[in-house]
């Protein structure tokens, strides 16, 4: 099969480093897949699972929350400010952190929106504990 190198980066550094023959992701355009010689493509991730078959035919997912996918050449390269593989997640974990965040969303004041960082920040907590809760479950499918 060919192959096509999938950098990973975050802040943290690059999570992911490897050749592999496809990868799926969640776009602002909707689902796309990637395979070796796939035209050039910049766009914008949603907060999804990244889906990605390796070179050993290996399925490996990755909780994403949202950032940017370009494709030049056979090279992905992804930049996001979070990222996780479905491996390292505890369920557990993530439940009771989306649960808790939850419970802060209801307490803050909604109409104060625009004004409470609290709020956002909760929201976006939300919206990673989703994201990681629905990685580790699409890998457990696999």
């Amino acid at each position: 099969m060919s192959e096509i190198q999938l950098e990973l980066v975050t802040p943290e550094g690059i999570l992911v480093s490897e050749k592999i023959n496809e990868l799926t992701a969640m776009t602002e355009s909707g689902e796309i897949g990637i395979l070796k010689n796939h035209a050039q493509l910049k766009s914008k991730l949603i907060s999804a699972p990244l889906k990605y078959r390796s070179t050993e035919d290996k399925t490996d997912i990755i909780a994403v929350l949202g950032g940017i996918i370009e494709v030049t050449g056979n090279k992905i390269t992804v930049l996001t400010d979070f990222a996780q593989r479905a491996d390292d997640i505890d369920e557990a974990e993530a439940q009771q952190e989306a649960d808790k965040a939850r419970a802060k969303i209801q307490t803050l004041n909604i109409d104060a929106k625009n004004s409470n960082p609290d709020l956002i920040l909760a929201e976006l907590n939300l919206i990673k504990q989703v994201i990681k809760l629905e990685a580790s479950r699409l890998k457990r499918k696999i």
